[in-house]
């Protein structure tokens, strides 16, 4: 408990008459009190103006609310048995997280956490009743969720939403999945099967996918480690990163950064006021097209690599050649547009930067491995003939 310490003013502070009356009166009050309507500078006590003294009120409100405030946590756990191949996951909610995970069982196991700031669960018990869930196994044996709210969303000062969830699902290695929620982070690991992932807000990675994938958020952040089928994704004001996509890729953005670590398959890249940058996997075996108005474009090539470059910049923009091997064309070369055979030519690249720069860079081919070689034993000494002889102890061939 706080408590009110009624002390003497003392006489090297300097204090007003109209700040005397203001201290006399609120020592006896308790120590928030005082300390909303009053602030110390140096020795001197001043008197907070109204204006500060009600948001110093809001705030300290607030934080006791907050504070004194507890969660109430439920918890439903089901395990569902499904075929070691082919399984189906499908679920959706009107907000909250989802993890899937994966494991080499014949089983999926749902953990949906229900979340509620109370004191008790009296309190509690309205909001939790509220909630729509149904979490069950199909006839044609996938597994559905489902979690809704009643309530709509409207102006409140209540927080949103008034139950929190986090669905928690282990499924089988090879599964397919389809996850929707509206606010909230999706996290996939390193599944076999065909892949849906969408949000309106919310971060979105998923792992290596052997299969297809497909995301769609409106503002979330989206990374992706590899995918051996076609990514396909799409984002309003968030940034793509992929790290491996060797069976292709369709990806667009609003204003997001997109990225391409290692790109193979078709590739098609839509950016408004996006920057970007695509490095190419060596060989080139398949055609591009990236576009962008109000961005640049990187891309990057195996010096070995072979393409058909078609690369346009606006009139406020240039095409710029670092360390490539380009017929006619010098290093730190700029032009407005740039046709050119890589190599002798191979798959159709089209780069389209509209108000932006467009970049195109050469790297080195990595060095192959080579073991140092294994000194042999001290003291040892190798036959005149240290081929491998055959079978039999003939002369080798």
């Amino acid at each position: 408990m706080l408590c009110a310490v009624r002390r003497p003013i003392s006489s090297a502070t300097t204090v007003s008459t109209s700040e005397r009356a203001v201290l006399e009166t609120t020592s006896a009050l308790p120590v928030i009190a005082r300390f909303i309507g009053l602030v110390a500078v140096g020795r001197k006590v001043i008197v907070a103006p109204m204006k500060s003294r009600c948001l110093w009120l809001a705030l300290l409100l607030g934080a006791a609310a907050t504070s004194a405030s507890a969660m109430i946590e439920h918890k439903v756990q089901k395990t569902f048995s499904v075929a070691a191949a082919g399984a189906v996951l499908d679920a959706g909610l009107f907000s909250g997280a989802i993890n899937v995970t994966v494991s080499d069982g014949n089983a999926i196991e749902v953990e949906l956490v229900e979340q509620c700031e109370e004191k008790t669960e009296a309190a509690a018990a309205p909001k939790f009743a509220n909630l729509d869930l149904a979490i069950g196994q199909q006839a044609d044996g996938r597994v559905a969720i489902t979690a809704t709210y009643r309530q709509k969303v409207s102006f409140t000062w209540q927080n949103w939403p008034p139950v929190l969830l986090t669905l928690n699902v282990k499924v089988p290695r090879h599964c397919d999945v389809t996850l929707q929620t509206r606010d909230g982070d999706i996290t996939v690991g390193a599944l076999q099967g065909k892949v849906d992932l969408r949000n309106e807000t919310g971060k979105i990675f998923a792992d290596e996918i052997d299969g297809t994938l497909t995301v769609h958020s409106r503002s979330g952040e989206i990374g992706l480690t590899a995918c051996s089928g076609m990514i396909e994704v799409q984002t309003l004001t968030a940034p793509i990163l992929i790290g491996r996509s060797p069976g292709g890729a369709r990806l667009a953005s609003d204003g997001g950064a997109i990225e391409i670590q290692n790109a193979g398959g078709v590739t098609t890249v839509t950016g408004n006021g996006s920057e970007v940058k695509v490095h190419f996997a060596h060989p080139v075996t398949h055609m591009a097209d990236l576009t962008t108005s109000g961005g640049n474009i990187m891309v990057v090539f195996d010096q070995r690599s072979a393409a058909n470059l078609d690369a346009q910049a606006s009139i406020f923009g240039k095409v710029m050649v670092q360390n490539l091997p380009l017929p006619g064309l010098t290093n730190g070369e700029k032009r407005v547009g740039l046709s050119a055979k890589l190599n002798g030519g191979g798959p159709a690249i089209v780069i389209r930067a509209a108000g932006g720069h467009v970049i195109l860079r050469g790297e080195k081919p990595p060095e192959e491995f080579k073991p140092d070689p294994v000194p042999a034993p001290e003291g040892a000494k190798l036959p005149a003939d240290d081929r491998i002889k055959p079978p039999g102890g003939g002369a080798a061939p």
